[in-house]
């Protein structure tokens, strides 16, 4: 690669920011930076595999590489050489800057998402400064040169145990929650700043995941009018309160712009937000119901997993208040790892066929596939079958008031063939608005369900946008997520 020395690129992510609502407010005039940017640029649409699952796509946008090749879909993996799950590292990916290191470009990258250091010599590294998507690892910052300024700067409001570790159903301030998030905009902009200012990279990678959070929990004050929110009370000024969060992004990708000049400039998301009504938990029940998969029982369970079966219904019926104890001494790394034999059944694999994966959106139903699997028993012959017949009986699943609860259903391989090398789940369940429902009550089933997270109002849309300002010849208006790296790349030529 040759490059023109005097060329930068600054990109800008604003993590699950929705295009619509950033089109509709850049039309009001309340958000003038990008109103600015796209005078001088072009929109452009992104597609991503957000459908598969929202972990899959910061990794696409990496490594240049569709997730059955990556293999990341969410936080947790299924690992079918030892039939459990494993916490995401990012050890494995290769990021698209890291040709650029080797070439001595330098780069600098704050709070990419599922990102993983690679010890950066130029520029600057810091990741999880503060994340939506965290992992364990937490705080990692390089060179040595730029230690001193991360470390002495403020740390994030949203890094607060107020914020931090509540239960999955507690209450949300949404008035303190938006000012914190619009403090770590300001925070994070003044950081970024400052690294750009004295690292002077090529290549400067900044995200925003304040709106990521904020979408989560405040959707419905953005789409009051949505059907799924007809039971939430009127909260005095909280209409604005997601456009104000919007707003602050939007001010401060203007003066981080001031910062670089004339340099190429893209602001991009991965994917979006849409209307949600937390978590529906009925995949698994329903899937032991009709046979598909069966839980173990006491006599069949080794003396480890008879001790996480304890654990786990110990944990059901812990008192609320003693939960919220727990989750406001304990850190959050820590509850992370505690949580994970937890986070499914333990299965009696010689007689399940399929079983739902962990999941933070979609429905994710994995094939007990003989060879794949170290404890499959479904033949290569019947994969097609029993996927054929997971379709069917979820496309037909009702409430009991008539209303379906499967939008749509996606294969992630086309064959048998292509599953034996599929590292995803086998099924991704789109979720129609009733089964948001809670208590949700399906026609001809017993299973009880109810909503885990309600106070989740956003979800995951499908597809985000890119706002480029540069030196590329664009001939189309749209871009995959897998392609935006080589854009960022050619910028720079």
């Amino acid at each position: 690669m040759t490059s023109n020395a005097n060329a930068s690129v600054v990109a800008i992510g604003v993590d699950a920011a929705e295009a619509s609502l950033v089109r509709r407010l850049i039309a009001q005039g309340k958000m003038p930076a990008l109103a600015s940017l796209l005078k001088e640029g072009r929109w452009l649409r992104v597609h991503s595999p957000a459908g598969i699952g929202s972990g899959s796509v910061w990794p696409t946008f990496m490594t240049g590489s569709e997730p059955s090749a990556h293999g990341i879909y969410s936080e947790w993996s299924w690992q079918p050489e030892t039939m459990s799950l494993t916490r995401y590292d990012g050890r494995s990916l290769q990021p698209f800057w890291k040709s650029l290191a080797r070439q001595n470009i330098s780069v600098g990258i704050l709070d990419v998402p599922f990102a993983h250091p690679l010890g950066l010599r130029q520029g600057f590294e810091v990741l999880e400064w503060w994340a939506h998507d965290a992992t364990v690892a937490g705080l990692r910052v390089g060179p040595k040169e730029i230690v001193s300024l991360v470390k002495d700067s403020p740390a994030h409001p949203l890094s607060a145990t107020r914020f931090v570790n509540t239960t999955p159903d507690a209450e949300v301030d949404l008035e303190a929650l938006a000012i914190a998030c619009i403090e770590g905009v300001r925070l994070r902009s003044d950081l970024a700043r400052q690294l750009i200012k004295q690292t002077r990279p090529r290549l400067s990678l900044v995200v925003f995941p304040e709106i990521h959070h904020a979408g989560h929990l405040m959707w419905h004050t953005a789409e009051r009018d949505d059907s799924l929110y007809a039971d939430q009370k009127e909260n005095g000024d909280a209409g604005r309160l997601l456009e104000r969060v919007y707003g602050a992004v939007d001010e401060h990708i203007g003066r981080l712009i001031e910062v670089v000049g004339d340099d190429s400039v893209m602001i991009f998301a991965l994917h979006g937000m849409r209307a949600g009504r937390g978590l529906p938990t009925f995949l698994g029940p329903w899937l032991c119901e009709r046979g598909f998969s069966s839980l173990g029982s006491w006599g069949s369970q080794s003396w480890p997993k008879r001790a996480q079966s304890l654990l786990a219904a110990t944990k059901r019926h812990t008192p609320d208040y003693i939960k919220q104890r727990y989750y406001k001494l304990t850190p959050a790394a820590a509850t992370q790892k505690l949580a994970r034999p937890f986070m499914w059944p333990l299965y009696d694999w010689k007689t399940t066929r399929a079983f739902s994966l962990p999941t933070d959106q979609n429905g994710w139903i994995r094939i007990n596939l003989a060879g794949r699997e170290a404890e499959g028993i479904v033949s290569a012959e019947s994969y097609d079958k029993i996927c054929r017949e997971l379709e069917k009986l979820l496309l037909g699943l009702i409430t009991d008031d008539g209303l379906p609860l499967v939008r749509d259903i996606t294969r992630t391989a086309t064959d048998c063939e292509g599953a034996f090398r599929n590292p995803l789940p086998d099924l991704v369940v789109h979720w129609d608005d009733a089964a948001f429902a809670s208590p949700l009550k399906i026609k001809g089933s017993k299973i009880k369900s109810e909503l885990v997270g309600k106070k989740l109002t956003g979800q995951h849309a499908a597809n985000g946008f890119c706002i480029y300002r540069g030196s590329c010849d664009l001939t189309t208006d749209e871009v995959a997520a897998s392609d935006l790296g080589q854009l960022m790349i050619a910028s720079l030529l």
